[in-house]
């Protein structure tokens, strides 16, 4: 492969880049608990956490477990227990007999936000005790928010919360129209990109004539104007529109 086309699929690719991270969804931390979606829309989980140092969802079992609890408050730190959990978002117990071993599993201060298809993750880690957890909030009209805990298989601790507070309304979703015109844009963006970088790279052009289809494009609006003329004197204009 030449050097000229490997330099067009770099810049190709990197276009293609841009164009996928100008569309892709995404949520804007405003807060240890919400952000804001790339369409408008605002996650905000104060409605399901306590401001009394006290967790909204406490000691919530595992399924499949009998001795492993989880707590979580989104939006301030609580404190459980002995141990790491102070002043934290997330926080473990495991019960073995009279015995009961606390672990932090992230704080707000380590709180961020993400986007996976429908579900919202809202991720922590804890420096001390070395843990990673997520926190997995799906739409759920019927519900302000119950938690399920999946606790760890090797990986991030994990818990699924199904609250309506991440839920957008009709009026928040993005319109069929909305989609067409962000990938019409999409797609323009990237015919002037290539087109381009074609021209300077392949064809060795500068100036407007980097501009893709320069002739065509630059004939358009005398079209227009010809047109017009056209139809407000009836086709008395006196032009041939043959070359149109």
């Amino acid at each position: 492969m030449s050097g000229q086309c490997k330099n067009l699929v770099h810049i190709s690719l990197i276009a293609m880049t841009i164009v996928n991270s100008v569309t892709a969804e995404s949520c804007q931390q405003l807060s240890p608990c919400s952000c804001k979606m790339s369409d408008g829309f605002v996650v905000d989980l104060s409605s399901i956490s306590n401001t009394d140092q006290t967790p909204y969802f406490q000691d919530v079992l595992r399924q499949g477990s009998s001795n492993e609890l989880y707590s979580f408050n989104a939006c301030s730190g609580f404190t459980e227990g002995t141990g790491s959990c102070s002043n934290v978002a997330l926080c473990m117990v495991s019960i073995s007999g009279p015995i009961e071993q606390y672990k932090s599993l992230g704080s707000q201060t380590s709180a961020s936000f993400s986007v996976n298809g429908d579900v919202i993750d809202l991720h922590y880690d804890d420096g001390d005790s070395g843990a990673i957890s997520v926190v997995h909030l799906s739409c759920d009209e019927g519900t302000l928010g119950t938690m399920d805990p999946k606790g760890s298989a090797g990986g991030p601790y994990e818990i699924n919360i199904s609250t309506k507070l991440v839920c957008r309304n009709n009026s928040s979703k993005i319109s069929a129209g909305s989609i067409i015109l962000i990938g019409f844009a999409s797609i323009v963006f990237f015919y002037i990109v290539l087109g381009v970088v074609i021209q300077k790279v392949v064809r060795k052009q500068s100036g407007v004539h980097l501009i893709p289809n320069y002739e065509l494009w630059s004939s358009v609006p005398g079209n227009i104007k010809v047109g017009i003329m056209y139809t407000v004197k009836c086709g008395k204009t006196g032009h041939h529109f043959d070359k149109i």
